[in-house]
């Protein structure tokens, strides 16, 4: 009997746990995507719709965004900060 109740609370620990990690990780992705909206408003990226921002970072690069768990402006800031100026127009010189 009482080897009985222990397997049975093992078996229930199992099933708590099988659906405690099935839960977070169905409320994973808003956490992340809540991130990447906090973050893109703290960096002060502009945006006219971050919600659209951040879903078009995950389709460009999901691996990235999910391992730094949505925030992702302070690449953004680099990509801009390290963008090639325009080269100056070229002058003819006279001879």
């Amino acid at each position: 009997m009482k080897g009985t109740n222990i397997l049975l609370g093992i078996i229930a620990l199992i099933l708590a746990l099988f659906f405690g990690l099935q839960i977070e990780e169905q409320y994973r992705d808003v956490r992340y995507l809540n991130n990447c909206k906090k973050d893109i408003k703290a960096n002060g990226i502009k945006t006219d719709d971050p919600i659209a921002y951040c879903a078009g970072l995950i389709r460009q690069d999901p691996y990235l965004f999910t391992y730094n768990r949505g925030f992702v402006g302070k690449y953004l800031q680099e990509n801009i900060s390290n963008a090639p100026q325009q080269p100056a127009p070229k002058t003819e010189q006279k001879k």
